[in-house]
């Protein structure tokens, strides 16, 4: 009997110091690897991410036109590598500038939606992953924000592609978010 309980308390032993939990905040400020702790759960213990909850819509200068929906997830994760954390899931509708429609990831499950990781150091950019159409490297990064904190309702979204080197994709093919430039949304 002595042995088993024994056992049990090892056993919690391992696993309640396996099974932390940190917040968003401090993995923003985490400068390299080791410096970050180990964690099994990320969680938004500020309600940072709640601000960027809703439908978005905002226009770029070429006429398209974009509906973005981001939901809030709490726990969520651990398919791979068993850890858990709290995100933003983005689903859109992007246009053209006569109406029709270009791109909509608004049936994919959430595995084949934007992705949001983590605040930068400063905790003002939200960093999400987009990859719309990956054989054209229309993927990358998208980074929210707002030009003004105390105006919740005018959030900047800017995409950065990823640097792959594509040769199968047509001539003249622009991303469905244009590269490296800022689209304005306002909350509806």
């Amino acid at each position: 009997m002595k042995n088993k309980i024994v056992y049990t308390l090892l056993i919690l032993g391992i696993v309640s110091c396996r099974a932390q939990t940190i917040s968003l905040d401090q993995l923003s400020q985490c400068e390299n690897k080791p410096d970050c702790p180990d964690y099994v759960y990320l969680k938004d213990t500020n309600n940072r991410l709640n601000k960027f909850v809703g439908i978005w819509k905002g226009a770029y200068t070429d006429g398209r036109t974009y509906e973005f929906h981001f939901i809030k997830k709490e726990n969520d994760g651990g398919w791979f590598n068993e850890k858990f954390w709290d995100r933003i899931i983005g689903r859109f509708i992007a246009k053209d500038n006569v109406g029709n429609i270009i791109y909509s990831s608004m049936n994919n499950n959430d595995l084949n939606s934007m992705s949001g990781y983590y605040f930068d150091k400063n905790l003002i950019k939200y960093q999400m992953y987009y990859s719309g159409n990956a054989e054209c490297n229309d993927k990358g990064y998208v980074y929210l924000s707002f030009p003004d904190p105390s105006n919740l309702n005018q959030m900047k979204l800017v995409f950065m592609q990823d640097m792959d080197i594509i040769a199968s994709c047509p001539n003249g093919y622009k991303t469905v978010i244009p590269d490296a430039k800022g689209i304005i949304l306002i909350k509806q």
